[in-house]
């Protein structure tokens, strides 16, 4: 089941975001979405692994190259630089490399992203994020 979605025309679109340029038309409303600061939420999600014991394993040489696989459960990893894990429960966090493990229809896709700081005596341009064609703002 998909949210709601709302078609805006170019006045009821400024009344949401007052800053776009008067060249736009319109533009679609979904007011279930959110967004989070995503570097603020893997810190936080880091921080709380490790007061959890989490152990992370980073770099080359920790890649993983296979897994165990038993019985619909993942019973170990194999490791780039050989070692063989068998914990008792295991996250591997690789992104669409998960494909290089499993057979899952994830694929790369590449893009850029920038960040820009608004001095702190201005108010935010955008209050949410923003779709285009092949782009979006947050």
């Amino acid at each position: 089941q998909s949210g709601t979605a709302r078609w805006l025309d170019a006045v009821q679109v400024r009344e949401l975001e007052p800053q776009l340029h008067r060249d736009v038309v319109g533009g679609w409303w979904f007011p279930e979405d959110a967004s989070v600061d995503a570097r603020r939420l893997t810190w936080s999600l880091r921080a709380a692994c490790v007061a959890a014991g989490v152990q992370f394993m980073v770099g080359s040489d920790c890649e993983a190259t296979s897994l165990e696989l038993s019985g619909g459960t993942c019973r170990g990893v194999r490791l780039a630089d050989g070692r063989n894990l068998a914990p008792k429960s295991i996250l591997v966090a690789n992104g669409s490399w998960m494909r290089n493990l499993l057979p899952v229809p994830v694929v790369p896709h590449k893009g850029q992203s920038f960040s820009v700081r608004m001095p702190s005596d201005s108010p935010p341009i955008l209050s949410r994020v923003l779709f285009a064609q092949d782009t979006y703002i947050v």
